[in-house]
């Protein structure tokens, strides 16, 4: 069962139409944002505890978890669950098809029984990529309507951003990054990349700037997730510019918001 460990809400008339749920699951509970569509945050919340074995008890704790926080999940102007994933792999519209999703994700070294897909308008690909299924349709029969989303198409939406300069994105999670590389407003590089320790795990993203070529004065580090202060100082000499994302969100309708560390939740809130 989920318990409620953090929950900022604002009173206030927003009808559910102008409003987005995002959900971003984790290993033990999810976190969770509602925004309006002008970039206004509104709630913020964290459940934690085991996730359910099957369809039925994910489904009866999800409904029983927003209820008990008094939140009513129907008729937003979108609402979206982002998976992670450790194992992925992106396949070009004119190459995929849907029933070689097993065989993409073993060329990449993926095992898992359970294989799910979402596409990606922005790059004309389908993320194929491993989780527990059986969680995240409990999720989808809790909130009808909810669309499934892979971390790395999440990230993707931020290739436009390297129109003035090479980015490079990193979400970190214990023991794994998610990297974004782009260069001049194209997505070159996606992945999950595994870490025992944070020197190598410096070594690795030094990797995927030589390999993308994006060494230069104007190149940026953006960090967002788990991401310390021993992290935070060891890639900071790399890079002209290294920043903490924190998302999308331009404002704040709860004063409570100001001590909330967005760059940790990022993805929920872009």
């Amino acid at each position: 069962m989920y318990r409620c460990k953090t929950l900022i809400a604002t009173d206030g008339d927003f009808v559910s139409q102008e409003k987005r749920l995002s959900i971003c699951l984790g290993a033990n509970g999810f976190s969770f944002s509602e925004t309006t569509a002008s970039g206004m945050l509104l709630t913020f919340g964290e459940a934690e505890g085991k996730h359910a074995a099957t369809i039925t008890e994910a489904t009866r704790e999800v409904k029983a978890f927003f209820a008990e926080a008094g939140i009513r999940p129907l008729g937003y102007r979108g609402m979206e669950l982002i998976v992670m994933s450790d194992a992925s792999t992106w396949v070009p519209d004119e190459l995929y098809a849907v029933t070689s999703n097993r065989q993409y994700l073993k060329l990449v070294g993926g095992d898992a029984l359970s294989v799910m897909t979402c596409h990606s308008d922005a790059i004309g690909s389908t993320a194929v990529f491993a989780c527990n299924d059986q969680l995240v349709m409990g999720f989808k029969v809790a909130l009808p309507g909810l669309t499934v989303m892979h971390q790395h198409a999440k990230m993707v939406q931020l290739k436009e951003r390297s129109k003035s300069h090479p980015l490079l994105f990193a979400h970190w999670r214990e023991g794994m990054v998610d990297v974004t590389a782009c260069k001049d407003g194209r997505y070159i590089f996606g992945n999950s990349l595994r870490y025992d320790g944070t020197d190598e795990a410096v070594f690795r993203l030094m990797e995927v700037v030589k390999a993308c070529e994006m060494g230069g004065d104007s190149t940026e580090l953006m960090l967002c997730g788990d991401v310390d202060r021993e992290i935070f100082t060891m890639m900071r000499p790399y890079f002209p510019k290294t920043t903490l994302y924190g998302g999308e969100v331009t404002r704040f309708a709860n004063d409570e918001f100001q001590k909330l560390r967005t760059y940790k939740y990022a993805l929920i809130l872009m």
